[in-house]
């Protein structure tokens, strides 16, 4: 699967503030170690790399995001409801308890990231690529994946609802506890090894004779 990647200007506004309120619209901006309020109005971000930023539990509510890059970032408990996120990467962030509701994700990736009870709900996948991410006890409802990608992702205790894996290749994942019905299973790839923990789950006994 081909992801296009965000398309970052080569000079960037910088943005000197260590706190800083984004507007009804922003652009061209990068912010480095700055913690990062939203505006009731922000509605759009466009071209803009944070790196090292804080969000305190800030509400992305109805955002449209266009070419951006989270490196390093803290958005522990933020909510992403009624949002559209395009060419946009989080890399090596902490996102634990990030709640996703009513959110378009087209080509968005997700690296080394930490999705520690994280809620996906009545989300669309569009070319997305989870990569070494931590989702322990993530939770994934009623969403549909036009192409996605589970990579070496750990999925200790993943629920996931009323979401087709359909086309998935999950043998690289680590997988236990997993919990998630038959039919939004079928047409997923695991290993041999994890076969072993995934059967019994459909009251398969597993034996080695």
């Amino acid at each position: 699967m081909k992801i296009i990647e965000p398309k970052l200007k080569i000079a960037f506004q910088f943005a000197e503030d260590k706190s800083f309120t984004l507007l009804q619209s922003s652009y061209d901006l990068y912010f480095n170690k700055a913690v990062i309020h939203m505006d009731e109005e922000t509605s759009q971000i466009d071209t803009v790399y944070f790196n090292q930023c804080t969000f305190e539990s800030v509400d992305f509510t109805k955002l449209h995001a266009l070419d951006v890059v989270f490196k390093g970032c803290d958005l522990s408990n933020c909510t992403f409801n009624d949002a559209s996120l395009n060419r946009v990467q989080f890399i090596d962030c902490r996102m634990m308890g990030a709640t996703f509701t009513d959110l378009k994700l087209k080509h968005v990736q997700f690296s080394n990231c930490q999705l520690k009870m994280s809620q996906f709900l009545n989300c669309k996948f569009d070319h997305v690529r989870f990569n070494e991410n931590q989702m322990a006890e993530t939770y994934i409802s009623f969403c549909s994946q036009k192409s996605m990608e589970l990579v070496r992702c750990s999925l200790e205790s993943l629920e996931v609802v009323e979401t087709s894996l359909n086309n998935i290749d999950l043998s690289t994942d680590e997988i236990e506890q997993l919990i998630i019905q038959p039919s939004d299973l079928k047409g997923a790839t695991v290993s041999e090894y994890q076969a072993y923990d995934i059967l019994p789950l459909f009251g398969v006994s597993v034996t080695s004779n």
